[in-house]
């Protein structure tokens, strides 16, 4: 029985084909996956991070009300950074709460740096910072979030 070459090459293509295709849609529905789950890991990032911010605001209103000065607490940031999460955030944004956390960082030193009853001034001054740099951040979490 001779080969018949034609249709042997023909099969092998086809087979080949068939593969080929088969690990492409397979490579393309993982990546597909894990686009999604990147966008939904930035989605609940943006969330979180928008929601300790509006905590902040509420914090800074109470401080500046009844003059209790106290730090701030950024330990929801350092678990982004930690947890690696940042890497979801558009860059302009991770840039600009990098900015707005390090004010809040700036505020707790210069707290910690003051004595009682002494430069009051200048611990309102950076909490009215503060105040304008979570609201810059809020605003543009809320335009991320479209």
């Amino acid at each position: 029985m001779p080969i018949e070459w034609d249709v042997l090459v023909t099969e092998m293509a086809m087979l080949g084909t068939i593969i080929y295709s088969a690990i492409f849609v397979e490579n393309w529905i993982a990546k597909r996956k894990m686009h999604l789950k990147e966008k939904e890991d930035g989605r609940r990032t943006i969330e979180f991070v928008a929601n300790d911010l509006k905590k902040k605001i509420r914090f800074i209103d109470d401080s500046v009300q009844y003059k209790d000065f106290k730090p701030f607490f950024t330990d929801m940031w350092d678990a982004i950074i930690l947890g690696g999460k940042q890497t979801v955030l558009p860059f302009e944004l991770f840039e600009n709460l990098q900015h707005t956390y390090s004010w809040m960082k700036y505020y707790n030193n210069e707290l910690e740096q003051r004595e009682k009853g002494d430069g009051e001034a200048v611990v309102m001054e950076i909490l009215g910072e503060v105040k304008g740099s979570i609201g810059q951040s809020l605003k543009l979490l809320k335009e991320a979030k479209l």
